[in-house]
């Protein structure tokens, strides 16, 4: 007995089972009837079935045309002729290919007015047979308008009998294919995924791979490559969109995240009751490869529902004009506007010391922060023999050139790092050399290691070779004493009198190592900066150093060595130097006779670097380069647990004005600015213990701890005050708060707050609100790194508006929803909107400012791609 045509048996061999024991419920026969929930979605399309597949089947079942055509039932017989339009047309015999070859015109029947005639209309023999009439007319014979026929009906989101055999039919007609648009194949280069995946979720596909794009740096014309969509075809059957469609998707994103900062930025300034919250860090870059400006905006603030600290980066924008002060503030406020936001939401900026965007950042109503790490890093490069500029020549008596006097305050350690850098460079150029040294038999040596080259404009580089370089001392002396090394590799080997200025200059700039890194945080208060600058300071002025002893093989090789070492020595002096574990000793700055001194290059080293510090950080004769000058940074430490003696501590160091006393003043200011009723969000109080490592511990793995240990205190209780309003109410709980001794010196400022919600929620707000102060420029310059890598010479035509995209994206992908099918939908009016909103597409800073324009800024940057 045959089932019938829309019976749930020919609906289950529809997706593609076997007769019997198919174990369906029902017996209608209405074609649209729903496929019963026992089948699975992967029994949709048409597969082989093997002997290890649980229906026993021994023999491969692939679909043919009588197979689709009897899933309907059996053959009907067909008219003679139809009527279209009021025209009779007649049957044609069977086997009529039309204009174009196609398996397609196997399901169809083909009426004609004349033999002759071009156009055509057919009958759909599934249709037919499922007792329904689809009748089309195929001009010139096409035969495309019947493949839509089967591949719209097959596209159903309820599976019904019609839409599984029109979906079978349709990857039949894919999958045979002698000739016509080869778009149209079931092949590698388009698998027929536009029947079976619903087109809204194609555009989620679309989005995660515009988002992989962004995140892995990868070109717009990616999407085009032909070995990618080969890829994606045989793994993930998606084939990635065209260009356009990239870029339209690009600004979907860039809507949305866009968006969401503005968002997140006004939920947070609702909170903060009228205070400002923001700490901005702000730097300008110039492109190497087409000599365009571009400046980054990064913004911080402690997130006052959570108690957390909160990083957002709006992007890497162009910037149009000269580097003249006005032309930066000009820009500065005109990405805070396009991001909902006013110069009173502002609480510090930072910078580095460029005078122009010092200048701008200093005559804007918020406090100024000078960049600790760039001020480091160019104390470093004199202590080290660089100059301000190079040496005039003049022309002596006898027409020859005359050199002025030797203007480096350390000529050897310059010498000596100049030797380095070119021990690096050889290694760069010869692979010879680097297979020597890799092959290199080292007893009791770590794994292999490569040397580090110096980069002089990157912040610690010349530190982190120097390290690097001395790990390697064992190796490196293998490599030399090779009889395969050449004479020109020999020159750039280091005799043991400079292994020994080395390790001495290297303990000597390990502390501004030290803060250099460990102040580039993105969660870390600027209270904790102060610390290790009181601390850095302490070590520099200290009358000895803790260095590394000569050079030769580690004590230990990697985190668990090195712990395992000091428990068990605990009493031997060591340190830590690049993840390897050496013996250490003191050496003397002013030696008593038996002391060992420090070399001249490290001695020099540390007068320079001693004087650099105090103009640049500690200067107390102008106030923007002493740490303690800035209002955000004692405002910051006075609320921090322990700040007020570091502040002490650090004024007592520089023979400074104690800030204190100022520090009070400011928060009573900033107190009277809360206006808004509204109360902060309850913050759960957090409770970490942390076990101190032992001092031996402590001692190898930085010069700074034992400097930054300071007396035991004790906390009294708080005092209640009687709320008036809630500035009167902050500044009574501000008295209360500094009725306590400062204490809690060890414990995290952040969690210090947390705890203490309860007691203090209106001073927990505003100690929120100052303690996201940044003390240097480590967010921007990751920012200009992230487009420096986009920008690369392969893909400098980038357009300034899609490099902003990207760098937004990338730097808030965490804003983004799962799934990014939640992106709202922008039509193309939308994305002209936004493009045309984007502020400095092309444009000037403020309209009407010619004065301080080239004639060049009127050019607008990159193309389209």
């Amino acid at each position: 007995m045959e089932p019938s045509p829309g019976g749930p048996e020919a609906i289950r061999l529809a997706a593609g089972g076997s007769a019997a024991g198919s174990g369906v419920v029902g017996s209608t026969a209405d074609a649209s009837l729903p496929v019963a929930a026992s089948v699975s979605a992967s029994a949709l399309l048409p597969r082989k079935r093997h002997a290890t597949d649980s229906d026993g089947l021994t023999e491969a079942v692939q679909d043919d045309i009588d197979t689709i055509l009897g899933l309907c039932g059996v053959a009907k017989e067909m008219p003679e002729s139809i009527v279209h339009k009021g025209k009779p047309y007649n049957i044609q015999e069977a086997g009529y290919m039309g204009r174009t070859r196609s398996s397609a015109w196997s399901f169809l029947q083909v009426y004609k007015e004349k033999p002759d005639a071009k156009d055509a209309t057919v009958i759909c023999l599934i249709c037919h047979r499922l007792g329904s009439r689809s009748q089309l007319l195929l001009a010139q014979s096409n035969v495309t308008n019947a493949i839509k026929h089967f591949q719209n009906l097959g596209r159903g989101n309820t599976p019904s009998l019609s839409q599984l055999v029109h979906a079978r039919a349709t990857m039949f007609i894919s999958k045979n294919v002698s000739g016509g648009n080869r778009l149209n194949r079931g092949t590698s280069e388009k698998p027929m995924d536009n029947f079976v995946v619903p087109k809204a979720d194609k555009r989620t596909y679309h989005l995660d791979f515009v988002l992989m794009q962004v995140m892995s740096l990868s070109p717009h014309a990616i999407a085009t490559n032909e070995y990618m969509r080969k890829f994606l075809s045989n793994v993930a059957s998606y084939n990635p969109p065209s260009p356009n469609t990239v870029t339209h998707h690009l600004a979907e994103l860039y809507s949305f995240v866009a968006a969401a900062i503005r968002g997140q930025l006004k939920h947070a300034k609702d909170l903060y009751s009228g205070l400002p919250f923001l700490h901005l860090v702000a730097d300008l870059w110039t492109e190497g490869h087409t000599k365009t400006s571009f400046g980054s905006v990064v913004l911080r603030y402690v997130n006052p529902a959570a108690g957390d600290m909160e990083e957002l980066h709006l992007g890497v924008s162009l910037f149009v004009g000269r580097h003249t002060h006005g032309n930066i503030s000009k820009w500065l406020l005109g990405r805070l506007l396009y991001f909902g936001l006013d110069q009173a939401d502002i609480a510090s900026t930072t910078t580095d010391s460029g005078s122009n965007i010092r200048k701008a950042l200093r005559c804007l109503p918020y406090p100024w922060n000078p960049c600790v790490a760039h001020s480091l890093h160019n104390a470093v490069i004199y202590a080290l023999g660089a100059v301000s500029e190079r040496p005039q020549r003049t022309e002596a008596g006898n027409g020859e050139e005359e050199h002025q006097p030797e203007r480096s305050k350390n000529p050897s350690a310059r010498a000596l790092v100049a030797k380095g850098r070119k021990l690096m460079g050889h290694f760069n150029h010869s692979e010879r050399s680097v297979a020597i040294y890799k092959d290199a038999n080292v007893p009791h040596d770590g794994p292999c290691r490569l040397l580090i080259t110096d980069v002089p404009t990157r912040w610690s580089s010349t530190y982190i070779s120097m390290a690097r370089m001395y790990t390697c001392y064992s190796r490196l002396a293998v490599f030399f004493s090779s009889s395969e090394v050449g004479a020109g590799a020999r020159k750039r080997q280091l005799t043991s009198s400079e292994w020994d200025r080395l390790r001495q200059v290297m303990g000597v700039l390990k502390g501004i190592f030290e803060v250099s890194t460990r102040s580039q945080s993105a969660t870390q208060p600027v209270s904790h900066l102060l610390s290790l600058l009181v601390s850095l300071r302490r070590v520099l002025h200290d009358e000895r150093f803790f260095v590394p002893a000569r050079a030769g093989l580690p004590l230990a090789v990697g985190n668990k060595a090195i712990e395992t070492y000091i428990d068990e020595h605990n009493t031997a002096p060591v340190i830590v130097v690049d993840n390897y574990l050496y013996p250490a000793e003191y050496l003397y700055v002013d030696p008593a006779p038996g002391d060992e001194p420090l070399c001249d290059d490290a001695a020099t080293a540390l007068r320079v670097l001693r004087k650099q510090l105090d103009d640049r950080l500690f200067n107390k004769e102008d106030n923007s380069r002493h740490i303690l000058g800035s209002d955000s940074v004692i405002m910051a430490c006075k609320l921090s647990p322990g700040g007020s003696r570091k502040m002490q501590t650090l004024a007592r160091l520089t023979g400074s004005i104690d800030p204190n006393s100022k520090a009070v003043w400011l928060l009573k200011d900033l107190c009277d600015r809360m206006i808004s009723p509204t109360q902060p969000a309850s913050i759960r109080p957090t409770s970490t213990t942390t076990t101190a490592a032992t001092k031996a511990m402590r001692r190898a793995r930085t010069c700074l701890v034992e400097s930054s240990d300071d007396d035991e205190t004790q906390t009294h209780d708080q005092r209640n005050s009687a709320e008036v309003s809630h500035a009167d109410a902050a500044k009574a709980e501000l008295d209360a708060f500094l009725q306590l001794v400062d204490g809690n010196k060890k414990m995290d400022a952040l969690e210090f707050w947390r705890n203490q919600n309860s007691k203090f929620p209106l001073l927990t707000l505003v100690a929120f609100s100052v303690l996201g102060a940044v003390g240097t420029l480590a967010a921007a310059e990751r920012a200009f790194s992230t487009a420096g890598n986009i920008m690369t010479p392969n893909r400098s035509a980038i357009s300034s508006q899609h490099l902003e995209m990207h760098c937004l994206i990338r730097g808030n992908a965490h804003l983004l929803p799962t799934p990014l099918g939640k992106v709202p939908v922008l039509s193309a009016v939308d994305e002209n909107k936004l493009r045309s909103e984007m502020p400095l597409a092309g444009r000037r800073q403020v309209p009407g400012d010619a004065d301080n324009m080239s004639s060049a800024d009127d050019v607008p940057v990159g193309c389209m791609l």
